[in-house]
């Protein structure tokens, strides 16, 4: 049995684009690549800032993955175009890789603890769908083991600092005491939940929502906030000073015409940061006057001395 591992991440192409790539239904594209790609079992990696694809087959046509991976990007793209720009990883490479990325080394911010989180669901939902056999299932395996023991014996991830603190703290770089504002918090996964836990430590009110309102009541019980449907949120925009959007919806939540109305006979300016990806905060709001939009491409400029620190103290120089 052959393993393979074809990945999109924040080294190779910008995190903006990588909404590219990304899968709007991970269950059909598993599936897909079963299918065109002959694949004995598939699990996909997405989050904001990577979309990766780990594959076994007994003889894996790799041209064949990247072919059917390629006609699913948006925009269109040959598998040649494609290959130019994926990172390729085979067989002991990708069990590396793995091993790296679940520990927190490959992460764009060096020793997260949400990648650890994110790589049991993406395992987790291909074997709840069917589309994982023993093979990966002994690899990831392994890679939670190692990931919780290198968190443990090496404390890489205390002192690092998750996207949604960043976002958090670049807002209060921008607006004057988060204290005396009105917050919108949209969405109910994990990344939300990071924007949230910032947020609650800093003792900051807000407000969340999700698309179902039993979902936001769930989440402002067992993480913070005060819960709205997601009308009412839309609805009360005008009032809202800043937003965080963490969502893995296909579509834009946060479109033009909806801020545009909000900030009609407005004074205060409004901040939206957008987290998620594919992005779900048209790019169109930066031209309304007093808005400005923080996507997660400014957001990773934060982290660099995090990342460069994080590397001199625990990932060793290169031979």
């Amino acid at each position: 049995m052959q393993v393979l591992n074809v990945r999109i991440t924040f080294r190779n192409a910008p995190i903006h684009l990588l909404e590219r790539f990304a899968f709007k239904d991970l269950d059909e594209a598993c599936k897909l690549f079963k299918h065109q790609a002959a694949l004995d079992e598939c699990v996909i990696l997405q989050t904001c800032n990577r979309v990766e694809v780990f594959a076994v087959s007994r003889t894996i046509n790799e041209h064949k993955v990247l072919e059917t991976w390629a006609s699913e990007v948006e925009g269109g793209m040959s598998a040649d175009e494609f290959a130019k720009i994926a990172e390729i990883s085979t067989d002991k490479e990708v069990v590396s890789h793995l091993l790296k990325l679940s520990a927190g080394l490959d992460s764009l911010v060096i020793g997260e603890n949400q990648i650890l989180g994110q790589v049991k669901f993406a395992f987790d939902f291909s074997r709840n769908n069917h589309c994982i056999g023993p093979k990966l299932s002994v690899i990831f395996d392994k890679a939670f083991k190692v990931g919780s023991q290198v968190r443990n014996t090496t404390g890489i991830n205390k002192g690092s600092v998750s996207i949604g603190s960043m976002a958090v703290s670049l807002a209060e770089e921008n607006l004057d005491n988060l204290h005396h504002k009105k917050i919108l918090l949209i969405g109910s996964g994990e990344g939300a939940s990071l924007v949230a836990k910032a947020l609650r430590q800093r003792s900051i009110k807000f407000q969340v929502t999700s698309r179902t309102f039993e979902r936001a009541k769930s989440f402002a019980t067992t993480v913070a906030g005060e819960p709205i449907t997601f009308d009412n949120a839309l609805e009360s925009l005008y009032d809202i000073d800043l937003i965080f959007v963490s969502t893995i919806a296909p579509y834009f939540l946060v479109t033009h015409s909806r801020i545009e109305a909000a900030m009609k006979n407005r004074e205060k300016a409004m901040m939206i940061l957008d987290l998620s990806n594919p992005r779900t905060v048209e790019e169109s709001v930066t031209g309304i006057e007093k808005v400005k939009l923080v996507n997660l491409d400014q957001i990773s400029e934060i982290v660099e001395k995090n990342i460069r620190s994080k590397k001199r103290k625990f990932c060793l120089p290169k031979r």
